[in-house]
């Protein structure tokens, strides 16, 4: 009647399987760190999207939209990641009071680096959504000021916490595992108005 289930063995079944995981992820990032982020963060972002799919939009098998989790998925691997990768190399070359640094990244960060970040994320997005330029440029101004000012609302808390804590072969996956959150709302925010306009 009942299929034997023996908890305790399946936990530890399931801890060993997850470690091994780990460390078989902690020896890609060293032997090969960025082909290891480009890999996760696809992976991440894709998910993301894929969980406002189906959480958010209600979507089933059938009206699922495959193309646009490898749109998030590419564009995530194939930018996002190579980007972020070669700015925290820029940013660790800042060098003064350990203490203070940390902080001096975050605000170079979030001034210099993420309001233009941003607008070519959003631009590349809709490019890949095969809307042309002109019509992507558009839809980036229209959208970038209200993602650009969520994004202050999370980013620079999660920045101080890389910048001091996180060693800087893990500070993108660290990045793309709240970014799997916040490609969820992207998805949500872009997607959305682009089926408003297509009605």
């Amino acid at each position: 009647m009942f299929v034997d289930f023996v908890p305790s063995q399946s936990a530890l079944f399931y801890c060993f399987r997850d470690v091994m995981l780990i460390r078989l992820f902690q020896r890609s990032l060293q032997k090969r760190p960025l082909l290891t982020q480009i890999v996760a963060s696809g992976v991440i972002s894709g998910a993301g999207d894929a969980f406002t799919q189906v959480a958010f939009e209600k979507r089933n098998l059938k009206t699922y939209d495959f193309e646009r989790t490898g749109r998030f998925f590419f564009l995530a691997s194939a930018f996002i990641a190579p980007c972020l990768s070669k700015w925290f190399k820029v940013l660790e070359r800042i060098k003064g009071n350990p203490k203070i640094i940390p902080l001096a990244r975050v605000a170079i960060d979030q001034i210099a680096f993420a309001p233009v970040f941003n607008a070519i994320i959003l631009v590349n997005l809709r490019l890949l959504e095969r809307l042309g330029f002109e019509t992507s440029w558009r839809k980036m101004k229209e959208d970038w000021w209200t993602i650009y000012t969520s994004s202050l609302k999370v980013w620079p808390a999660v920045q101080i916490i890389n910048f001091y804590l996180i060693p800087l072969n893990m500070r993108v996956i660290i990045i793309q595992l709240v970014a799997f959150f916040w490609n969820a709302y992207l998805s949500y925010k872009t997607q959305t108005a682009l089926q408003h306009d297509l009605m």
